[in-house]
Formats: C-alpha cells, structure tokens, sequence
C-alpha cells in the first residue's frame, strides 16, 4: 500500500461524514499532503467555514509555499538566540516563551502539546534540529 491520496486523507479527517472539512480539519489534511501552511494561510485559502473535497485538492494543487526552507531557517533563527551554549538545544521554557510569543502565536493547549511531545535529551534539553522536523511534520 503507498501514500494516502487527498482522497484518503479527506475522508479520514471528515469524521462527521457530511463530505466537508472544517477549517481546521483542511489544514490538518494539507500538512497530512506534506504543505505546511501558517494557520493564517489556512484561513485564507478556506473558501468558507467548510472545505468540499473539489476545493480541497484545488487549494494543495495551487498552494504555493514560500518554500519549506524559508520556514526551518525562520523557526532555527528564533531557536538559536535562546541556545547561548551553542549546545544545539534550548531549554524547555524558552521553547515555551517562542511559541507562545512569536510568528503564528500558539494557545497554552497547542504549546503544551508540542512541549509534551518535543524531543528532550538526558537533561530535558530540546534539540533544535528534532523540534524543526517534529514541528515541520504537524
């Protein structure tokens, strides 16, 4: 079995079955496609408060990204400041401080969330470089 189609994806992430995404189910579905648009981006190619699947896949097939290395370089230049060791690692309630202060602004929830799941070393550092990745792939 090989990648999951657009099709795939909208209809698991269409859980009521009523053949709409709402608008954050869309941006699930576009960064389960491998986009990774801000969530004012999502807004902006939601059409409406509900996304078909026509408009769904005419949206990931226009979507134009400023290129997935203009968003590493931005979240590994806001990381950096805080890794004053220049260990490659930023202590947990820095990390905390820069989601919840800066670029796309997180919620408390959203921020607990990503801070449970980051990768944490011996010393509950978070690497950089893995928290890009894990953030790059939500």
């Amino acid at each position: 079995m090989g990648e999951p189609t657009a099709k795939d994806i909208f209809e698991l992430l269409d859980a009521d079955g009523d053949g709409s995404l709402s608008v954050e189910e869309f941006g699930r579905a576009l960064r389960a496609l491998g986009k990774v648009p801000t969530e004012k981006e999502v807004k902006e190619l939601a059409t409406s408060e509900t996304v078909t699947f026509d408009e769904f896949k005419q949206a990931a097939a226009s979507y134009k990204a400023d290129g997935n290395s203009s968003m590493v370089s931005e979240l590994r230049d806001s990381f950096v400041v805080f890794d004053r060791e220049n260990s490659g690692c930023i202590a947990e309630p820095e990390l905390r401080f820069v989601l919840s202060n800066m670029g796309d602004v997180l919620s408390d929830t959203e921020t607990d969330q990503i801070l449970k799941d980051a990768p944490k070393n011996k010393h509950g550092e978070i690497n950089i470089e893995a928290m890009i990745k894990m953030l790059m792939a939500m």
